[in-house]
């Protein structure tokens, strides 16, 4: 038993290290005539490669494999959803009172894994994993996904912090950075749940128009990172309503055509790692930057502006703020004692 346990663990390690993008949880139940190996994971290659050894190391005994692999067959063909909210929040458990882990914006795509109740276990476009109360979603199959996303009748839009309006003037929705709407060309725009409304006031810029609006570039990049100054700090925010510093840096470069991870422990694998130079005088705008508080873990991340220059979302600085690495305002040495590497993504 114990050592069937440890086997376990070790395929959960080997296969599904990181939880926020990958789902292991398989437990080794007795029975009377052997094993069953239950739970559930995204990751099916890894329960054949645990049956495998299992087999090998406990040969002539009965182990039954009851592992649900994910999607959730219940679901049938009802796996994915848009979000139909201005923002979704993304919880680490299906309760409203479990920590935020991220937020997903209107229009956002999510894979359903898992249904609890009123909530979803969903991956969203970006890999990570999370639980979504059904009321922000409007789910479907892929084909009904796939065609909102390609705003199948007309031209896909990304909200500039637009706000729409029905037929009366009454507000709909006042969307944030980066959500994305249908939109028919002449300022009527459609909601994935079927509603119609029109833009009142702000900017909706036909995906079509992004790449040449917004390019991935580093001066471009740090020039929307400003259009963030004084945003307010928020654990697990992406939004202008308030973000936290790996949110800042995926909302940010998504718009330019830059797709990050979502926490800064992710956000370090990707990219080339640059030397900073003395007086960080190599780094580029654009650069990531990676901070530590504990040792051997990556627990802060911020965008170069150029040389020591750094926009981020900090909690010491509140919120959205510009700060210099050879600086001696109240955090700057904080973080130049900090500072880990930093990775061009560009």
């Amino acid at each position: 038993m114990r050592e069937l346990e440890v086997l376990v663990e070790r395929v959960r390690r080997e296969f599904a290290p990181e939880p926020r993008t990958a789902i292991f949880e398989v437990r080794l139940d007795p029975r009377d005539d052997g094993f069953a190996f239950t739970g559930v994971t995204t990751e099916a290659a890894a329960v054949d490669e645990l049956l495998r050894r299992a087999l090998a190391l406990t040969p002539g005994r009965t182990i039954a494999d009851e592992v649900v692999r994910l999607p959730d067959p219940v679901l049938g063909d009802a796996i994915w959803a848009v979000v139909r909210a201005c923002v979704a929040p993304v919880h680490f458990a299906p309760d409203v009172r479990a920590t935020q882990t991220s937020q997903y914006v209107l229009g956002s795509r999510l894979q359903l894994l898992l249904h609890s109740g009123r909530w979803y276990r969903v991956r969203g476009e970006d890999g990570y994993i999370g639980w979504v109360n059904r009321g922000y979603l409007a789910p479907g199959d892929e084909a009904w996904a796939r065609a909102w996303e390609s705003a199948a009748g007309g031209q896909q839009a990304v909200s500039l912090g637009a706000e729409l309006v029905d037929e009366s003037g009454t507000v709909v929705v006042r969307l944030p950075w980066g959500a994305r709407v249908a939109s028919d060309g002449n300022g009527r725009c459609f909601l994935p749940d079927g509603r119609a409304a029109a833009l009142a006031s702000g900017e909706l810029v036909p995906a079509l128009e992004l790449r040449s609006r917004f390019p991935s570039a580093g001066d471009p990049i740090v020039a929307s990172a400003r259009r963030w100054l004084g945003t307010p700090y928020l654990w697990g925010g992406v939004t202008m309503g308030g973000v936290d510093c790996s949110g800042f840096v995926q909302a940010v470069n998504r718009l330019h055509g830059v797709p990050l991870p979502r926490d800064a422990e992710l956000q370090v694998a990707v990219g080339t790692r640059v030397a900073a130079g003395d007086d960080f005088r190599h780094l580029r705008p654009g650069d990531l930057l990676f901070f530590t508080e504990v040792p051997g873990r990556i627990t802060h991340v911020g965008l170069s502006t150029g040389g020591a220059g750094l926009i981020h979302s900090a909690l010491s600085n509140g919120g959205v703020a510009t700060n210099h690495l050879t600086g001696n305002a109240e955090l700057e040495p904080t973080l130049r004692r900090m500072f880990v590497e930093a990775r061009r993504v560009l």
